[in-house]
């Protein structure tokens, strides 16, 4: 019996690959379930390690999925098990070795077959013949090292029944490492995009509702916390999609989280009603926008109804819990940064909780990379195959999209900042979120600051300093710093300092009869943070949890200016007999509140209480 390997080199550690699963899968159908081993790292584990990893393994076929994230590295990782084991058989497989495989052969030399496409029946049939002694056998959908070179043998047709590949986790091929997993109900994708792989990967093939069903039971009742479905359009047939739906609102008792990717201008109003039926976290859908320019689309066959797809997403953001991301390209044909920005923001304005923002990569095998010939688009010539420059867009300009990305990711994304960042959008650039990213990006470039480590201290101090350098009236100004203060507080797990003073309460007493109650704490601002009336210094009180919990939730007490005054009197433990004096630098022009009632009404209320009760 010979030791077979399947491994890959995941993005990150929490994810697993789940092409290996159904690799796996499939041959234990039909040979010893011993045989295969699936082995996996990801990008942060070094070389070195892997390697090492690897030839205590002692594999004798060795198989890896690669795409375009890994493939240089599992080339270098291959080339040096390939000397260490000579007699190792090296197998690749995926998207990033398919469409070019000759050639990717004929320059790595430790790699000994490449399987094209669709894998399980090749896979299968591949290590069937090598067990079997027939190295040269010629296999449907192999490139393989003959001994007069590198040969492509014939396509393999794709699998027609998707239910003839088990399920792995049900097999117990794949076991989840993590609390989420990938799923396939269906391959292929309706649409046609040029840039995308699934276009030329064949048409929509689904697994049985019987068997999706099955799936989806026995996730029920696994410890899973969120499945992502991996077909590219889930409602590209939405009798189906109405169906799969139905059957989680049904049985999905423990809200396990479900990921689709969909097209939203043909959600039809039935598949919109029954999410709006989901509870809040259950849903995640994922909708391509890339752009709105209806020449770029058409450039790479991609097309929907612009005035839909807003009505869609606006009808999903009213009536639905689930949470939206949408995604912009940068870099297509006819997009210029002018044609990006207005995609930007005609995204930002549907107000979805997620923005990815990435450059156009030019994938092997796409109809994208052989339109390259016509040189209107110029991208990097190895992995990830970044678009850098076009006809219509400037390498500086590519790079501003870029930077653009990480800031969304960082500080738009994280919904920390939200308020702030509206009010900038619309009192200094007219409404226009890609305005104020660009000017964002200047600053971060400016000041030499890191596009990531956006804790939620480090973002409100760039983003305070961001505010200083704009042409803001100082009311406008203060009060938006006073709300990045504000947000960041908002999402604080344990009260932070004041870092404003506004007026002066004078000596602390050492003894003091009143003590502000656990977790309630009151600051101060240099304007009202969600009061744009407000143009004086205001006081703000906050009820903070008590548990840590790994999402805070923190309230703002609703307090009368008087209660306000009172709290910070007793939390900096200010003598009442001073109260009279402090309270007429606070409102001058307003007359003295009855402090001992106010007092004893907060006692009442349980925020303060008598030191000597306690």
């Amino acid at each position: 019996m010979k030791k077979i390997i399947l491994s890959a080199l995941n993005t990150r550690h929490t994810h697993s690959a789940l092409a290996l699963g159904y690799l796996k899968a499939y041959y234990e159908q039909f040979n010893d379930s011993t045989a295969v081993k699936i082995v996996e790292y990801d990008l942060n584990q070094t070389n070195e390690t892997i390697i090492s990893s690897l030839i205590s393994e002692k594999p004798e076929i060795l198989a890896f999925s690669v795409y375009i994230w890994s493939v240089e590295r599992i080339l270098t990782i291959a080339d040096a098990i390939k000397t260490a084991f000579p007699k190792t058989l090296i197998i690749l497989g995926g998207p990033e070795v398919s469409y070019n495989s000759e050639e990717l052969m004929i320059l790595n030399p430790s790699i000994d077959y490449i399987i094209r496409g669709e894998g399980e029946v090749t896979f299968n049939e591949l290590v069937g013949q090598i067990v079997a002694g027939n190295l040269h056998a010629k296999v449907r959908g192999v490139t393989a090292r003959t001994v007069s070179g590198v040969t492509a043998y014939e396509d393999r047709p794709l699998i027609e029944n998707l239910d003839e590949i088990p399920c792995p986790i049900r097999s117990g091929a794949y076991v989840p490492k993590h609390s989420f997993i990938f799923y396939e109900a269906s391959r292929g994708c309706p649409s046609k995009c040029a840039y995308c792989l699934s276009s030329v990967q064949g048409p929509v093939r689904n697994h049985s509702m019987a068997r999706v069903k099955a799936d989806l039971d026995m996730f029920f009742e696994s410890s899973l916390s969120q499945i992502r479905f991996a077909d590219r359009t889930f409602n590209c047939d939405p009798e189906r999609a109405v169906e799969i739906i139905e059957y989680i609102l049904k049985h999905n008792r423990k809200n396990i989280n479900f990921h689709f990717e969909i097209q939203a201008d043909f959600l039809s109003d039935e598949i919109i009603n029954l999410l709006s039926k989901g509870p809040d976290g259950m849903f995640h859908l994922e909708i391509g926008v890339q752009s709105t320019n209806p020449r770029a689309l058409d450039a790479v066959n991609r097309s929907y109804d612009l005035d839909v797809l807003r009505e869609k997403v606006s009808l999903l953001r009213s009536k639905t819990a689930c949470h939206l991301h949408l995604d912009v390209l940068g870099g297509l044909e006819h997009d210029s940064f002018k044609d990006f920005c207005k995609s930007y923001d005609d995204v930002y304005n549907l107000k979805p909780h997620d923005i990815q923002v990435s450059l156009v990569k030019v994938l092997r095998g796409t109809p994208l990379e052989k339109k390259q010939a016509n040189k209107t688009f110029f991208a990097m010539n190895r992995p990830p195959y970044t678009i850098l420059r076009t006809d219509w867009l400037l390498p500086n300009e590519a790079m501003l999209i870029q930077d653009i990305g990480k800031l969304t990711e960082g500080i738009v994304n994280s919904m920390r900042y939200n308020q702030a960042l509206e009010s900038l959008t619309k009192l200094v650039f007219n409404g226009s979120a890609s305005s104020l990213l660009i000017e964002m990006v200047k600053f971060w470039r400016k000041e030499k600051i890191q596009f990531f480590n956006f804790t939620p201290e480090n973002t409100a101090k760039n983003l305070t300093n961001f505010v200083h350098t704009l042409a803001l009236p100082e009311n406008s100004q203060k009060r938006i710093t006073s709300l990045i203060t504000h947000e960041l507080r908002m999402c604080q797990k344990i009260q932070g300092p004041d870092l404003f003073i506004g007026i002066d309460f004078g000596e602390k007493q050492k003894k003091y009869e009143y003590r502000v109650s656990a977790g309630i704490r009151g600051y101060w601002y240099e304007r009202h943070p969600t009061n744009a009336q407000n143009e004086w210094p205001a006081i703000v009180a906050y009820k903070f949890e008590r548990d840590l919990s790994a999402v805070p939730s923190i309230e703002i007490l609703n307090l009368s200016d008087e209660e306000l005054f009172v709290l910070m009197l007793v939390q900096n433990r200010t003598s009442i007999d001073r109260g009279a004096e402090v309270w007429h630098k606070y409102r001058p022009e307003w007359p003295l509140p009855q402090i001992e009632k106010v007092i004893e009404k907060m006692i009442e209320n349980e925020l303060i209480y008598s030191s000597g009760n306690h």
